[in-house]
């Protein structure tokens, strides 16, 4: 139903240091200033808008993706996902692991080599954080479809990446009830605000949106799977929340490129429906992968399935 890319890049620190309780805004920042510094040919323009290789750029495509309506420019999500190791750990040691993951979207695969270069100018440059930089070096990437590695470190060595993870259709549940644990805040918004309550069908229909765009723009080749929106939309009347433990969780972060602090507060914690989620599964499998809601490349809207499989 969509083409999936999912790597595990290992790393240990070669220095201590210290790191916020959530480290996806650090690791996407990095990730970003690194990415521009890395590919971009025309570093004397600031905005990606007046540059004349916009069209063909890669730092666009996967960082500041677009499509233009007559004069009007709209901004399409990123075909990229990072995901931060999801623990409140603040002080690391030299030769402490810190491992995070890279999930990339559809036709996007083809790029990959450009994070590969993009990683290891991080692990040259290190991860700021205030008076700290963290510095790493890479030991391997893994790719989560194979679990084999397809970079070495040691020997800066790439192998076959381009084999996308398979999801099984035959998964069913034991009963009628299913829990999904929000690990990272959720943002999903309904009227322009944003809510911290998840009724199934709101969930569904946060979740088929961002399946049915992200195959539209990354992956519209991908027809193996046909997606009956409404009819989806329509069967999620029957399944009921029974159990709610989700909260609201504020953090911010600081913007560098936007000169501003971002407030990107979202829900996590648990919720338990009950209905028949044969026809859901499927679609709830990958958005595993995927994540839900707003700012996913930060690793927000990350969600386990738990107690059903």
């Amino acid at each position: 139903m969509l083409s999936i890319y999912k790597f595990l890049i290992i790393t240990r620190f070669t220095n201590n240091c210290k790191l916020p309780p959530y480290k996806g805004s650090i690791l996407r920042g990095a990730f970003g200033i690194n990415f521009k510094k890395v590919v971009c040919i025309n570093k004397k323009v600031k905005s990606c808008d007046d540059c004349f290789v916009n069209k063909i750029c890669v730092y666009r495509k996967i960082f500041e993706p677009c499509i233009r309506i007559g004069n009007r420019k709209i901004d399409i999500p990123q075909p990229f996902i990072l995901e931060p190791p999801y623990e409140y750990k603040k002080e690391y040691v030299s030769n402490d692991y810190f491992n995070f993951s890279c999930v990339i979207i559809g036709n996007m695969i083809d790029y990959f080599p450009y994070f590969v270069l993009v990683f290891k100018n991080m692990e040259a440059k290190g991860i700021r954080f205030k008076c700290w930089k963290a510095k790493f070096r890479i030991e391997r990437i893994i790719s989560s479809a194979t679990n084999e590695v397809v970079y070495d470190g040691k020997s800066d060595t790439l192998r076959d990446y381009k084999i996308p993870f398979t999801f099984r259709r035959g998964d069913v549940l034991k009963g009628d009830l299913l829990t999904l644990n929000f690990i990272s805040p959720t943002r999903i918004k309904v009227g322009g605000k944003l809510i911290n309550n998840l009724p199934f069908t709101l969930f569904m229909k946060s979740l088929m949106k961002r399946i049915i765009t992200l195959r539209k723009f990354y992956d519209k080749d991908n027809e193996d799977f046909y997606i009956d929106y409404n009819k989806i939309i329509n069967d999620t009347q029957t399944v009921k929340v029974v159990e709610s433990s989700l909260e609201w969780h504020d953090w911010q972060r600081y913007s560098l490129r936007q000169k501003t602090l971002m407030k990107l507060g979202g829900f996590i914690g648990r919720i338990t429906y009950k209905g028949n989620f044969e026809n859901f599964l499927p679609f709830i499998k990958l958005g595993e992968m995927i994540h839900i809601g707003k700012n996913t490349s930060f690793g927000l809207g990350k969600y386990v399935v738990e107690f059903s499989l």
